[in-house]
C-alpha cells in the first residue's frame, strides 16, 4: 500500500501519469479508501464521484464514492484557477454544499451553505486502472481541482426542488443539466456520501466542502478555457489561467 500511496503522490506533484498496473490496484473498497487518505493530513474537501448515470456506466458502481482535497486544491470565489499542474483535466458543473453538524437532523444545520462550481478531475491512473473503481477511490476519486463560486446560505426549497442548469465551455453551445442528473439529487448524493463517510471513518469536519456530482458529462479542459455555469438562479464564470 505504500507504494502506491508514494507513487500516486509522486505522479500528482510531478505532473504526470502514475507508474502503476491493474496488479498494484487495492482489491477492496475500504483498502482504497484507506490509500486515498494516507497522506492527506488537511482536508478542505470532498468530491463525490459515481452520481450519474454516465459515470456508474463506466465503474458499474451502486453507490456514490468520494475523495478527499486538501487546500491547495480548492478554490473560493477566485475569477479564475491555475490547472497547469493537473494531468488531462476535466471540467463538471457542480452544486457545492458546505458541511456543517452533520449529526443534526435539521438540514440548514447540516449544510449551512452552498455554492455552485466546478470540479476538475485529474487522475494520474494510466488509463486500464483509471476504469477500475478501487482505482478510482485510491487516486482520491480523480482529485484534481474544486472551484466554488456564489458562496450564499443554503435555500432548502431551491435544492429539495427538480432544476434544471445550463454549461458553457468557450464558444461551444450550451449543454444542459438536470438536477435529476444525479441519482437522489445533490442533496441525496450529499447524504450517501456522510454514511459512507461515517462508515468508512473519514475525518468528517465542519467547513468542509462537498462536490455533489456532476449536472453534466464533463469536458476536457486547458489554459485559457472559459467557463460558465448557471442553476437556482445563479450564474458563476470562471477563466482557466495562462499561469
Amino acid at each position: 500500500m505504500n507504494q502506491l500511496v508514494m507513487e500516486l503522490q509522486r505522479a500528482r506533484a510531478q505532473g504526470n501519469v502514475a507508474r502503476v498496473g491493474l496488479s498494484d490496484l487495492p482489491e477492496t473498497h475500504a483498502e482504497a479508501y484507506k490509500v486515498g487518505l494516507c497522506g492527506v493530513t488537511d482536508i478542505a474537501a470532498w468530491k463525490i464521484g459515481g452520481a450519474n448515470p454516465w459515470s456508474r456506466k463506466v465503474f458499474e458502481n451502486c453507490e456514490v464514492f468520494f475523495g478527499p482535497l486538501t487546500p491547495d486544491e480548492i478554490s473560493v470565489e477566485t475569477t479564475s484557477l491555475d490547472i497547469s499542474r493537473l494531468v488531462a483535466p476535466l471540467a463538471e458543473p457542480e452544486i457545492i454544499l458546505e458541511l456543517g453538524d452533520w449529526k443534526a437532523e435539521c438540514l440548514e444545520k447540516v449544510f449551512p451553505r452552498m455554492g455552485l462550481g466546478f470540479e476538475i478531475p485529474a487522475s494520474v491512473l494510466p488509463e486500464d486502472a483509471k476504469a477500475q473503481l478501487t482505482g478510482q477511490i485510491a487516486d482520491r476519486a480523480g482529485a484534481g481541482a474544486l472551484w466554488i463560486g456564489a458562496v450564499q446560505p443554503i435555500d432548502t426549497a431551491l435544492l429539495e426542488a427538480e432544476f434544471d442548469s445550463v454549461f458553457y465551455h468557450n464558444d461551444a453551445g450550451p449543454m444542459a443539466g438536470h438536477s435529476c442528473n444525479i441519482f437522489g439529487g445533490p442533496l441525496g448524493a450529499a447524504y450517501e456520501f456522510l454514511q459512507l463517510a461515517k462508515r468508512h471513518g473519514m475525518p468528517l469536519q465542519s467547513g468542509q466542502w462537498i462536490a455533489t456530482g456532476g449536472l453534466n458529462p464533463a469536458v476536457a479542459v486547458a489554459p485559457g478555457d472559459k467557463l460558465s455555469f448557471t442553476a437556482l438562479g445563479t450564474n458563476v464564470v470562471l477563466d482557466i489561467s495562462l499561469q
